[in-house]
């Protein structure tokens, strides 16, 4: 198991609190498991406070046990009710804080109203972007843990040839990759959209990967049921259609986002025409991918080349399905800045990872595509998903 440096928390800690200095916010009040566990090394603290004053601390219930093994560099407090929390709060001088910091796009209302009642005076502000957009620049030792993982990754396109026998449905051929990720160490998927319980990625075929969803993604297959509709369905594999083998391989808590494509036979004329401009523009855009760069310019250009292929109307979705982005951060979460997307002016910078995906929607037919994860480097980006490029015949 990887574990993170003192140091390298205390770093972490440190440019919170400067954060919250400029910003005039008196203490940063976290909650979800991506900022638990980037700051305090755990996803066990029920509550992590990060003051812009004096020192940061947990607050927990519960895995005592737990916390003293993984967390040394930040003090523990236990509290079994409201008495308690409001003596911790006024002992660290927050009682009377003018502005505390949630992540108010993914913690809930109850328990951001919990802690503003410690500081009455006080208004809740949304740290949500800020605390996202510090994690985009990858420390060494993060980096490490994703080419690892993204190593771990590539070998999807073995997994599905060693496996596949035809009259699969999607659901048995999923089932031998995410076996292969378990046994792998591959946790569960941490996304900030709201609401979604999914697998760790879309095995789909035909026309299921056109299946609509509120899932912000260009394709989310069409699942087992309406209770769960992502994902792969136990619909039988047909010859010649695409399929789409779109994962995040999850190591030690940071994603790698991949996309590989296949058929049983060749396929079909379109859709051989379709991957061969996706896999150009892809490699277009990794070549743009380097320090200054800027995050809207890419998808400009992403889009600018779809319409140059004849995919105006398809490229990213159809209709009310369509995304408008070709590229996001991955990290502790799925999807996080970079955003590459329409007015999305910030730049590029040296040790970002980013998932690049440019893909078609084929009306009848299926989603055509490929997705690498990428690390910036000082000269450009390096693919760190390193399986073939090749459409997997199967």
């Amino acid at each position: 198991m990887f574990t993170f440096t003192d140091s390298e928390f205390s770093s972490r800690l440190n440019i919170m609190k400067n954060l919250l200095s400029e910003k005039r916010i008196s203490a940063a009040v976290f909650n979800q498991p991506s900022e638990l566990y980037y700051y305090s090394g755990s996803v066990i603290p029920l509550y992590l406070v990060i003051p812009a004053e004096g020192d940061a601390f947990i607050l927990a219930r519960k895995g005592e046990q737990k916390l003293r093994e993984n967390v040394s560099h930040i003090e523990t407090l236990y509290f079994t009710g409201s008495s308690d929390l409001k003596k911790i709060w006024a002992d660290r001088k927050l009682d009377a804080a003018s502005k505390l910091g949630f992540t108010l796009d993914s913690t809930s209302y109850s328990s951001v109203e919990r802690i503003m009642k410690l500081s009455p005076s006080a208004l809740p502000y949304d740290l949500s972007w800020d605390a996202r957009f510090i994690r985009t620049r990858k420390s060494p030792a993060e980096i490490e843990i994703m080419l690892q993982g993204g190593k771990i990754a590539a070998r999807i396109p073995e997994i599905v040839k060693e496996n596949f026998v035809t009259g699969m449905t999607e659901l048995e051929i999923s089932l031998f990759i995410e076996n292969y990720f378990r046994l792998n160490k591959s946790s569960g998927l941490n996304s900030k959209q709201e609401a979604l319980v999914v697998s760790p990625g879309v095995c789909s075929s035909g026309i299921n990967t056109l299946s609509g969803n509120k899932f912000d993604g260009i394709c989310s297959g069409k699942g087992i049921s309406h209770a769960n509709p992502f994902g792969a369905s136990d619909d039988i594999i047909k010859e010649h259609d695409p399929i789409i083998f779109d994962y995040a391989f999850i190591l030690e808590g940071y994603h790698l986002d991949i996309t590989r494509m296949a058929s049983i036979g060749k396929p079909a004329d379109k859709v051989k025409k379709a991957y061969e401009a996706m896999l150009t523009i892809h490699k277009e855009l990794i070549s743009m991918i380097k320090p200054g760069a800027v995050w809207e310019d890419i998808f400009l250009h992403a889009e600018k080349r779809a319409s140059e292929f004849g995919y105006s109307n398809e490229f990213m979705g159809l209709g009310s399905d369509k995304v408008r982005f070709v590229g996001h951060g991955v990290g502790l979460l799925l999807d996080e800045p970079p955003f590459l997307a329409p007015k999305m002016k910030y730049e590029i910078t040296e040790d970002m990872t980013i998932a690049i995906e440019p893909k078609v929607s084929l009306e009848g037919i299926g989603v055509v595509g490929i997705e690498d994860t990428v690390l910036v480097k000082k000269e450009g980006a390096e693919i760190i998903t390193p399986a073939p490029h090749d459409y997997i015949a199967l």
